[in-house]
């Protein structure tokens, strides 16, 4: 049957989508049952319990209502979902909204987000959701670690943290056996088992299998460099950056090599050097062979084979394959000369230039 131009389902079909709706939420109960697990509420009525009536059985709610004068089925003052009353409650009411529908066009109390947050517009099934949600526009933390103090917002959240207090990590990967305390961690972690990357750069197309990856890298594409030195003012991309940056400053060169026994400040000029010892040049030209220890050093060489020049003096038009190159012939325009005999004084361009002049003082 229709009524008011919209169709109106059977008493047995409403009825049956509210025992659904309950039997979705009698999980919901269990699982806000253990929210007191471990924790310190700043304030008592964080807890969401509810005094007073107790909330009607399910065969004792009335679902026929009066129809024809416009009452829907379900517009009793309590909510199926959470069996907690919705009228005169003590609290946020007056920032969330009672979004009301029928139930047979599947926007109503029952089916549908009934419970709006006036602050943002989110809608949520239960009261209790919307009430914990505000704590977001509230700043209020009523749940804390009993074994270090730190505040948090939901109940789950100081769940997770007290993991790190306790050493726990139930969630195990079928794959390695390696164990995380929260799961988002153990999903990240399959990803390298899996090769799933699902952020994908909108400039460029690359992949990456963790969202963080993914914003830093698109730092290169915005040219946005957030992170700082605070003894020379020079800006990064990346935190890593300025951390290896400022062991410049530091003198610090954490990186020993076990042959000679010179350190590094970087474990990649570490890697690099090693090579020296070990004669390994992974790089290779595929136009000639030719074999290099470094990465950079085949991408100098290829130029040869391509013919580019990418660094030009803005003094004179000169072009140069290598970067090297570029600063010898600049100092050309600049008139500095860097290479200065310990023997007389006389400084020059060119470092090989100091070594031909040091054989006149009898140095070989």
């Amino acid at each position: 049957s229709e009524q008011g131009g919209k169709p109106v389902r059977s008493q047995t079909a409403v009825k049956t989508a509210l025992l659904a709706q309950a039997a979705e939420c009698a999980a919901s109960a269990v699982e806000q049952s253990a929210w007191s697990t471990g924790l310190t509420p700043k304030q008592e009525a964080a807890e969401g319990e509810h005094h007073g009536e107790a909330a009607p059985a399910l065969g004792a709610l009335d679902l026929g209502g009066n129809e024809e004068a416009g009452e829907r089925p379900g517009d009793a003052p309590w909510c199926l979902v959470t069996r907690e009353k919705t009228e005169g409650q003590n609290g946020p009411e007056n920032d969330v909204t009672l979004n009301t529908g029928s139930v047979a066009d599947g926007r109503g109390h029952w089916k549908g987000r009934p419970y709006q947050c006036n602050t943002c517009d989110r809608s949520f099934k239960c009261y209790s959701d919307v009430v914990k949600h505000q704590s977001i526009h509230s700043g209020e933390k009523p749940f804390e670690c009993s074994d270090c103090g730190k505040a948090f917002i939901h109940s789950s959240h100081v769940v997770r943290h007290q993991r790190i207090h306790n050493g726990e990590k139930p969630y195990v990967c079928k794959e390695c056996g390696k164990a995380f305390s929260q799961s988002f961690n153990l999903i990240r972690h399959q990803r390298i088992h899996t090769g799933e990357k699902p952020y994908e750069c909108t400039e460029c197309g690359k992949s990456f299998s963790q969202r963080s990856d993914a914003i830093k890298h698109q730092r290169i594409h915005t040219g946005e460099r957030l992170y700082e030195c605070s003894e020379c003012g020079k800006t990064f991309i990346h935190s890593s950056n300025v951390v290896r940056h400022q062991r410049i400053h530091h003198g610090e060169n954490p990186y020993e090599c076990k042959e000679c026994g010179k350190a590094f400040s970087q474990s990649s000029n570490l890697i690099q050097h090693q090579r020296v010892h070990t004669g390994e040049r992974p790089y290779e030209c595929s136009d000639c062979g030719r074999a290099f220890s470094r990465s950079s050093f085949l991408s100098e060489h290829r130029r040869i084979h391509t013919g580019e020049r990418p660094y030009e003096c803005s003094d004179c038009g000169r072009a140069f394959r290598a970067l090297s190159g570029f600063f010898r012939h600049q100092r050309i325009h600049t008139g500095e000369k860097p290479f200065r005999c310990t023997e007389c004084g006389k400084a020059f361009r060119l470092s090989f230039h100091l070594i031909q002049h040091r054989r006149v003082h009898g140095a070989e």
